[in-house]
């Protein structure tokens, strides 16, 4: 066995005083104590060890022990180890034992005792350095600008899908009311020709013809469909030029040398108009002529101008 520092020897010290070292440490132990380098510092060590020991015993039993007389610290003799089997010596063998195995035993980790809050017992962990909270808030920095990022690119999307639906649905109105709007003038034009069909084929009765032409080089042209029994007519003319909001065009009618205003109209955008069941006289008799003038919308008795329109009326035996 190596030789031990003064360190080692004074670990063994407890043990030695009490007789506790097997017989390699005592051997050692006995070769640094006859060692004159280390020799004072071991016997001074004694001393105290057993000055302690002695004291420890005397406070753990009811009786304490008279003082032993401690030899002085130049003794050079081994100390006199009290007889075994006295109280002072178990109990401070016992104490010695149990400093041995605490010296002997390895630290245990600090643990946290389970609380009321807590149903399971955790270890302490010791505080995170300055650089790992720097790096850890690095990462969560990083991680937010991207969340943001891919939230910001999400919402621009959502927005722009709503804007190309509130667009698509616009569109659908626009086309939803246009279709409206044709199938309300669908049904408009249905509607007169369903007139334009009862004034023309009525059960009972019989139509004049009148064809109306310009009076002058135009496009212009009118036809009138008179049911003469009922005393209705459909009026159809072409090539009419638009006129202002309070002009209109006027239907005359020439009976016995008088002319008669008989209806006013305006034409469509194509300058087109149609005409149904217009009321009419129930007889030819004294009708010789049908004209067409611009007037005031707010009517005339009079014409204000030369038709630019007119059609002779058949005589009554010219009627099929």
């Amino acid at each position: 066995m190596y030789p031990l520092t003064l360190d080692q020897l004074r670990t063994l010290v407890p043990a030695y005083v009490l007789g506790l070292l097997d017989a390699d440490e005592r051997a050692a132990f006995e070769r640094g104590r006859a060692d004159p380098e280390h020799a004072a510092a071991l016997e001074r060590a004694i001393v105290q060890e057993i000055a302690q020991q002695h004291a420890e015993a005397a406070a753990s039993v009811e009786a304490p022990a008279p003082a032993t007389a401690v030899p002085p610290l130049e003794a050079t003799t081994p100390p006199t180890t009290p007889p075994a089997g006295s109280p002072a010596i178990d109990d401070v063998r016992a104490l010695a034992m149990a400093r041995r195995t605490e010296r002997n035993t390895p630290p245990r980790a600090a643990v946290v005792k389970q609380t009321s809050a807590s149903r399971a017992t955790r270890v302490a962990t010791p505080p995170l350095s300055a650089a790992a909270i720097g790096q850890v808030a690095r990462r969560t920095a990083r991680r937010a600008w991207w969340f943001a990022a891919v939230l910001g690119v999400g919402m621009v999307a959502a927005v722009a899908v709503a804007l190309v639906f509130r667009q698509r649905a616009r569109s659908l109105e626009e086309r939803a009311s246009q279709d409206a709007a044709l199938v309300a003038r669908a049904e408009t034009r249905l509607a007169a020709q369903d007139k334009t069909l009862q004034t023309l084929l009525p059960t009972r009765g019989y139509v004049v013809l009148v064809s109306l032409v310009p009076t002058a080089q135009s496009d212009h042209g009118m036809q009138v469909f008179w049911n003469v029994r009922d005393g209705k007519a459909v009026v159809h003319g072409y090539g009419f030029a638009p006129v202002a909001s309070d002009r209109a065009y006027t239907l005359w009618m020439l009976r016995d040398g008088t002319l008669a205003a008989i209806t006013q109209f305006t034409p469509d955008e194509d300058g087109r108009v149609t005409l149904s069941a217009v009321e009419f006289p129930t007889s030819t008799s004294g009708v010789a002529l049908l004209a067409v003038t611009e007037e005031s919308s707010a009517g005339a008795s009079q014409p204000s101008m030369a038709p630019f329109l007119a059609g002779d009326v058949p005589p009554p035996g010219a009627m099929r």
